[in-house]
Parts: structure tokens; sequence; C-alpha cells
């Protein structure tokens, strides 16, 4: 069986290619919006991504989510409903989160916040106290009292913000299940290989609300204050007919930087375009093998396997520094 054989046989009359879109623009140039800034189609899908798509501890998540579908020995798409999520080769289909484990992610990003501003706090306080005394502004007695009460007000605040902050990224890593809560039924799903994008109904579980071909949706930037008042930017699929919309919070989180979700839109339309390969990220590494157009690509242009596995994370964290620069340029 040749390789464009085995390519047919593996892809939906569905799945997504640029010349689909581009027809049914041609066949739709009417069509509903919403308020939001709607992006573009490209013609040629880019291989991009959010800063987070770059991030090295996805080598280790999506390797140990790999090991559960193989210990479980359930195939198909039977595999989602037992994960309630997915990030391979098939489909991207992010983990519901419950309003408990929402705070909890909160709580984290709070706790450090704290540490940093109360530890820098801290010794700013004590470096004025010291200057002072080196001066002669102050004796010595002076000093030693300042340095007790600031330490006495935030020490206590700086260990329960390093303990909630490092004890949750330890739970995180060590027992997900423990401190990630997911709800019964996903949001939403975008499948490769069938080209489909499914809204699921969010009072009922795995009941579908929408299912249309990827490129029926418009994409739009929408954006909301956040508590300081400054824009807050997410990435929304809308499709025009049903006039039924999809915020892709879940994969791509709400940003200040618009660049970011142009970058995020880039990604999901190469993830779902199956005449090009899949984003070359570090998440998706252990699956490409699995997906007959990235697989022979790869094999033409000599990628190595473990491009991603074998770097280290300085490297890992210089590359995702360098597209995020690149990417809060986008328009």
């Amino acid at each position: 069986m040749s390789a464009k054989e085995t390519i047919g046989d593996y892809y939906a009359d569905t799945a997504y290619t640029p010349a689909k879109r581009q027809q049914w623009e041609a066949a739709n140039p009417e069509r509903d919006t919403i308020i939001g800034s709607r992006l573009s189609w490209n013609r040629r899908t880019q291989d991009n991504g959010m800063e987070e798509d770059y991030d090295f501890s996805h080598i280790q998540i999506s390797e140990k989510e790999e090991k559960r579908c193989i210990d479980s020995g359930v195939k198909n798409g039977d595999i989602y409903r037992l994960l309630k999520m997915c990030y391979d080769n098939q489909a991207i289909m992010p983990p519901n989160y419950t309003a408990l484990a929402k705070y909890m992610h909160v709580g984290m990003a709070l706790s450090m916040g704290f540490f940093f501003l109360f530890s820098i706090g801290f010794c700013l306080i004590v470096l004025i106290g010291f200057y002072h005394w080196l001066i002669g502004g102050n004796d010595f007695e002076y000093f030693l009292s300042l340095l007790l009460e600031s330490a006495k007000f935030s020490f206590p605040i700086i260990t329960a913000a390093l303990i909630f902050w490092k004890g949750g990224g330890y739970l995180k890593k060590k027992r997900p299940e423990v401190f990630l809560g997911m709800r019964k039924g996903p949001l939403w799903q975008a499948n490769r290989q069938t080209g489909l994008f499914t809204i699921y109904d969010p009072r009922n579980a795995w009941e579908t609300r929408l299912e249309a071909p990827f490129w029926e949706f418009d994409a739009f930037l929408q954006s909301s204050p956040d508590t300081q008042g400054s824009a807050n930017y997410s990435l929304i699929l809308y499709h025009p007919f049903q006039r039924i919309r999809q915020k892709l919070d879940a994969q791509f989180p709400p940003t200040k930087m618009p660049g970011e979700l142009v970058a995020a839109w880039q990604f999901l339309q190469r993830y779902m375009d199956v005449s090009q390969p899949l984003p070359d990220v570090p998440g998706l590494e252990i699956h490409r093998h699995k997906d007959p157009t990235t697989a022979a690509a790869d094999q033409q242009q000599g990628r190595d396997p473990r491009y991603w596995r074998d770097m280290d994370e300085a490297s890992v964290k210089k590359i995702q520094e360098e597209k995020y620069r690149k990417n809060i340029r986008l328009r």
C-alpha cells in the first residue's frame, strides 16, 4: 500500500484542508458575526503555537498520559471517555476542570505572587535599614529591631505562600487526581482524523450540542476587562449559521497579549490540516509517528524523532522565549 493510500484510508472525507475553507467562504460570503476581531484563515497553515505549547513540562505530561492509555487497555474513542481529555495525533479535548480545581490554580498563582512580593519587600526593608545603620543615621539596635519586626510580619506569609505554591505543584505532578478535579463531560473536541469540531452540552455530560466540519467555524478574539480594567483576550470559535459559540480558554488560556492567541489560532489550524504535519511542539512529539502525513514528512525531512525529548530544559526554554517574542508582534 502506498503512503498516499495509507493517508487516504486513515483520514475521513470530512478531514480539514485549507482548500475546503476557501471553497466554503466563496459559497458563503455573507454570514452572521459576533462582537470581536475576526481572525483570518491561512491558505498555508503555519507551524506555530502559544508560549505555553512549547513548555518543557509537556514532554513528561504527554508521556504520562500515553502510559495511562496503554495501561488502561482501552482503544479508539473510548479512551477519551476514560481520561476525560485528549491531546494526541487524533484529537484535542482539553480537561474540563471543576470550580474547585480552578480555584486551586488561581490560589497557586496568587501564592507565587505573594511569595515574590513579600520576599522582595522584606529584602528592600532590610537593605534600607542596613544602609541607614552604615551611614550612622540609626544605631544597631534600631536596625536589629527593624529586622525582627519585618521578619515577624513577612516570614509567616512567605512560608505559607511557598508551601501552597510548591506543595500544589508537587501534587499536580505526582498526584494529579488529587489536585485536579474534572467534570464528567468535556467542553469541546477538535478531531484531526475526522475534521470535525464538537461542542458538548455543559449541562449534560458527553451530549453533543453541535458537531460540524472545522472549516465552517469563524475564529474571533474577544476582550473583556480584568479586575484592574485591562483588556484580557479570549479565542472563540463561532458557527455563523447555527449561531453557537465556544470559548477555547481550556486549551488556550486568556491573555493580555492578543498575538499569543493569534499564534494559538495558527496552531489549531495547523493541527487540523491533514495536508501538513502536526505542529512541532514538545507535547505532540511522541504521537508524530502515528499520524500518516506527519510520519511521511518527518521521514522525508530526516527529523530526529527525539528532537524535543533529548533537549535539555534550558534549550527548550530559550526556544519558548523566542516564540513568545515573535508571537506578541502578531496581529
